[in-house]
């Protein structure tokens, strides 16, 4: 049976200090996807602005390299400025804190079988609430060279469930589940948080996501290792674009 609580070594910030400081992060990550587009509108010799910033950043919902550009810097930028903030914790231990530990394969080889059964659970969740196989927002994506479509992969595959898993499963988990919260409690929250973000999707898709994320936050905890989530996010997303692929005839 699942404790209520995650055992803890080290100090974590309480519920407020986890929910202001998930702020301070949010931000970070949004002024990573915001720097670079501003950079290529430098390079370009664009008009710096807001008319324009718009338009590119509208541009960048289907350009693949301007995706690309913004998944990344919002990765480097969030994800130190979240273990920067778990460091100022006195008494932290950055490790403890975002359960950066090793697993079994064996471990692994359940929680992939774990995987497809949700895979299929959501497939069929997504088809019963009458929304379509790809989401439009993915079917306007356009990388029209192999460079494009690597850059699409690295940005879909790599950068997302890194710097997701690392606030949600690790920052943001970690810290509700040590308060009033518990793991339960913390698990339900960063899921619903999760899926907000993700608001690009359609009502049935957001349900899924915020299932998708009640496993993957279970995984983390049963775990103790957010590589275990991280990889399983990667391989949600690696068949995403394996789909968009196939659906759009890159593979002949």
């Amino acid at each position: 049976m699942l404790s209520n609580n995650i055992e803890y070594r080290g100090a974590v910030w309480g519920f407020w200090g986890t929910f202001l400081w998930g702020v301070v992060i949010l931000i970070a990550f949004l002024l990573g996807q915001i720097l670079p587009l501003i950079f290529y509108m430098v390079f370009e010799n664009m008009d710096l602005t807001m008319e324009s910033f718009n338009a590119l950043s509208a541009l960048a919902m289907t350009d693949s390299f301007l995706l690309f550009l913004s998944a990344m810097g919002g990765m480097f930028l969030a994800v130190p400025v979240a273990f920067g903030v778990a460091k100022l914790k006195q008494g932290s231990i950055l490790k403890d804190y975002f359960s950066l530990y090793s697993f079994k394969l064996k471990t692994l080889g359940f929680w992939i079988l774990v995987f497809i059964v949700l895979q299929v659970a959501t497939t069929f969740l997504i088809e019963a609430l009458g929304a379509k196989e790809i989401p439009n927002f993915m079917l306007n994506l356009e990388y029209p060279s192999l460079m494009a479509k690597i850059l699409l992969v690295m940005a879909v595959v790599v950068a997302a469930p890194i710097v997701e898993e690392v606030v949600f499963r690790g920052f943001l988990l970690k810290g509700f589940s040590q308060t009033f919260m518990g793991v339960h409690g913390a698990v339900f929250l960063t899921s619903a948080l999760w899926a907000v973000i993700h608001m690009q999707y359609e009502v049935a898709y957001l349900i899924a996501i915020f299932v998708i994320g009640l496993v993957f936050a279970y995984a983390r905890v049963l775990t103790n290792s957010l590589y275990i989530p991280m990889m399983m996010h990667s391989l949600m997303n690696a068949l995403s674009i394996l789909g968009l692929f196939y659906e759009k005839g890159v593979f002949g």
